[in-house]
């Protein structure tokens, strides 16, 4: 599904601006070379708003997984 959202992505949007994560990524990928400091700068801003959502609720989350675990 993942690969499909990319393909998607590159082929059938010509603006930049509705292009989701996964294809401004790409754009630090070339022929020669990669763009590491770019990619890894970008990646990191992207990922912050999951971690930063994910630590804060974490309590909520693994107690909502383990309360279906537990047979009363």
């Amino acid at each position: 599904m993942g690969w499909g959202e990319f393909l998607f992505a590159i082929t059938l949007t010509t603006n930049e601006m509705i292009q989701p994560a996964t294809a401004a990524l790409n754009k630090f990928i070339g022929q020669y070379g990669t763009e590491w400091n770019n990619l890894m700068a970008v990646a990191t801003t992207v990922a912050l708003p999951i971690i930063i959502i994910f630590a804060s609720l974490q309590r909520y989350i693994v107690g909502g997984l383990t309360a279906g675990s537990v047979k009363e």
